[in-house]
């Protein structure tokens, strides 16, 4: 039987008896079956055609050169079936010498199974082999031809996309010479990538080249990729930094034989990172670890604590008088307060130890191996004399104070909540004590640490239930003694604690937030009890009633007190606004425009104990006041002191050149009261008149006949 005819008639069989060789190369093992087969059942077919046909001498030698003209052409195909082969074995993972031998074990399994069938007479298996192998050596060209084309076409594209890229490529052997550098890694060392091949990494002085060198080791033994970091130095001093991956380049023994590797730039990630994290763990106005990075310093600090028995110390530091300076001075130069006095706490301390800034003007400290509590008390006040210190703030020098608590680990707790609750605590019973100073946490301190948050608790509650009364103290006119006016005098009812004054509980009422509602409502109770004792009198009456500092804060919400006034149709004058003479000096916008507000409604203006601050008479005529009520420590002592006479004399002298009225606080004693009259003053309060007393008390005074018009 003809080879031609044996070929067509067996393809199937031949086919299985090739694909048991084809399985056994590697790549080829999860192929498909019919994919496997394909391309050598049309070079099958093609070379049965072939050798069907007759054929001249010249193409009999070009098809045993391989160069003959393309079976494609030939049969009218768009391709050839060993074209075909060949890309798509380069496309499937094969090497060149893997289709090589396919087509070899082709070659054999066609001739041993035609010699097997049919013993062909030699002259035909002669001519027959002869065409068939030359056939055969056609394709086997054009598959490696194939094959050969596409791998360089890969090589050129890769080489090309490596050499745009930005990122770093080169191939290493196993002892770090380059085998292939783009483009963009030899520009880093200035030159063209055919100086750096056969080069060294080592060679080259980059910095971790120690690091990289034993990266490479072991991945040679491992055969496993690996990261890492490495640092470039650049013009303008700042490195930068690549993020590089190493991977094994293996043989066909799982040998390591190159290492491949790209570089990434990440100096702006990294920057970007930095950024991120600084802003998590670092207070944006001074630049101290915030709270999340102090609690994790802590723990860490106390770990180390743990293992090597040296204490540490907690310090929590609250400035003293911030509010009211905030308050006066408005929120930018409360801001850079706050920013000079981390300056100063971060100042006596040493590098070691952490500052933090908590929130608001609350700050605290981080002491490790700490000689001892007389250690930590040089610290403390170190710090208190810095912070005491006038602080420059602009055109203005404001003077604040410092209250720390402190807590020793692991004397007072053991834990970081603990010892942040114990100086906490400790930081109130220094605040408590007047400021300024420091105390160490002891443990009475958490009873009175429960009774404060109890009493804020309390607190909340107060308003809504009615537990807030008005008390009223007399102002009677010096002349002729009648009772002209009332200062209301705000008083908690507390369930189980009797009757408060406002010392008790109006700091705590600022700094939970609560000023503002409790303040609306003295006002609004005030000025309805005004407007019903001038009723009961026929005239007007007025009622003045107290504004703390924190209520002429900017941006609080709160009642307009104007507003009230108008809508209740009443007179203006029938209240008057007393206030520190502090909210006067260096006064904020938001204060200037709430005075003007209360002034343009007619609504008068007192100033609270003037003389015991730094304002001047000649401030209280700029903002419209109307009274001037003179601190009762000047009535202390008074007969005895010539001195105390004549401030007090030109005090009242210069009011009423200004058009000021005069009104004198704590007159005790009948002489005070005459003393003040043949001065000038022009009203007097105090207890010689009447204690403060609840409205049905003062509606008792005024018709007693001691109200005068």
């Amino acid at each position: 039987m003809r080879l031609a005819e044996f070929i067509t008639n067996n393809i199937d069989a031949l086919l299985e008896e090739w694909q048991n060789y084809a399985r056994t190369i590697s790549a080829a093992e999860k192929m498909d079956p019919a994919a496997l087969r394909d391309h050598a059942r049309q070079m099958l077919e093609w070379i049965a055609a072939d050798l069907a046909s007759p054929q001249t001498e010249e193409q009999q030698i070009g098809k045993s050169r391989g160069v003959a003209a393309s079976a494609g052409a030939a049969s009218g195909r768009p391709d050839t079936s060993g074209r075909q082969h060949g890309a798509g074995r380069f496309g499937s993972g094969f090497s060149i010498e893997d289709v090589v031998a396919e087509l070899r074990a082709l070659r054999a399994s066609v001739l041993r199974l035609w010699k097997r069938a049919s013993p062909p007479t030699i002259a035909t298996e002669l001519d027959d082999m002869t065409r068939f192998n030359e056939a055969l050596d056609q394709e086997l060209t054009e598959s490696v031809a194939s094959y050969t084309a596409h791998k360089d076409q890969q090589v050129t594209l890769l080489q090309t996309i490596l050499s745009a890229s930005p990122d770093h490529s080169c191939v290493l052997d196993r002892d770090g010479r380059f085998l292939f550098v783009n483009k963009s890694l030899a520009e880093q060392y200035g030159l063209p990538p055919r100086r750096l091949i056969g080069k060294s990494l080592f060679e080259l002085g980059l910095d971790g080249a120690a690091d990289l060198r034993h990266k490479i080791d072991q991945l040679v033994r491992n055969r496993a990729p690996l990261r890492g970091e490495l640092s470039y130095p650049a013009d303008n001093g700042k490195a930068q930094c690549y993020e590089y991956i190493l991977t094994p380049v293996l043989d066909r023994e799982g040998e390591v034989e190159a290492i491949a590797s790209t570089a990434r730039n990440i100096t702006e990630r990294k920057a970007w990172d930095e950024r991120i994290w600084r802003k998590a763990n670092f207070d944006a106005l001074t630049g101290l670890p915030n709270r999340s990075l102090f609690r994790d310093r802590l723990e860490q600090e106390l770990k180390h604590s743990e293992r090597n028995g040296v204490p540490v110390a907690l310090l929590f530091i609250d400035l003293d008088h911030f509010k009211e300076a905030n308050d006066k001075l408005g929120h930018d130069a409360g801001d850079t307060l706050l920013q000079h006095a981390a300056e100063r706490i971060r100042s006596c301390l040493r590098e070691k130890d952490t500052v933090a800034r908590l929130g608001g003007d609350e700050f605290t400290a981080i002491l490790t191996d700490i000689g001892g509590a007389d250690h930590v008390q040089n610290i403390c006040n170190k710090i208190l004399g810095e912070l005491a210190r006038p602080f420059a703030i602009g055109p203005e020098r404001i003077g604040v104070s410092g209250s720390i608590g402190v807590t020793l680990f692991p004397q007072d707790a053991t834990s970081a909540s603990h010892l942040l609750r114990g100086a906490d605590r400790a930081m109130y019973a220094a605040k408590n004590n007047g400021g300024n100073q420091s105390r160490f946490f002891a443990r009475n301190m958490h009873k009175a640490s429960q009774l404060r948050y109890r009493l804020i608790a309390d607190l909340r509650q107060a308003l809504p239930a009615g537990q807030l009364r008005l008390y009223y103290q007399p102002i009677v006119e010096l002349v002729d003694g009648g009772i002209r006016k009332a200062e209301a005098l705000l008083r908690w009812s507390h369930p189980q604690r009797g009757l408060l004054p406002p010392a008790e509980f109006i700091g705590l009422a600022e700094e939970i937030g609560l000023i503002n509602q409790i303040g609306d409502w003295v006002f609004t109770e005030a000025a309805a009890q005004a407007r019903r004792w001038g009723e009961l009198l026929g005239g007007s009456f007025q009622v003045s009633v107290n504004k703390s500092s924190a209520q002429f804060a900017a941006h609080a919400q709160r009642l307009s007190w104007a507003a009230h006034m108008r809508q209740l149709g009443q007179a203006g004058n029938s209240v008057s606004v007393e206030f520190m003479e502090g909210v006067l000096t260096n006064v904020s916008e938001a204060a200037g425009d709430e005075l003007a507000s209360l002034h343009q409604a007619g609504i008068e203006l007192a100033v609270d104990h003037f003389g015991a601050g730094a304002s001047s008479i000649a401030t209280l005529k700029k903002f419209d006041v109307d009274y001037l009520k003179i601190d009762r420590s000047f009535l202390h002592d008074m007969a005895a002191d010539a001195g105390k006479q004549t401030i007090l004399e030109t005090m009242i002298a210069m009011a009423h050149r200004l058009g000021l009225r005069v009104i004198a606080e704590g007159v005790e004693t009948a002489k005070q009261r005459d003393w003040l009259r043949e001065a000038g003053a022009d009203y007097a309060q105090g207890f010689l008149f009447s204690e403060p007393v609840p409205a049905e008390q003062f509606s008792a005074l005024l018709g007693g006949g001691q109200a005068r018009h």
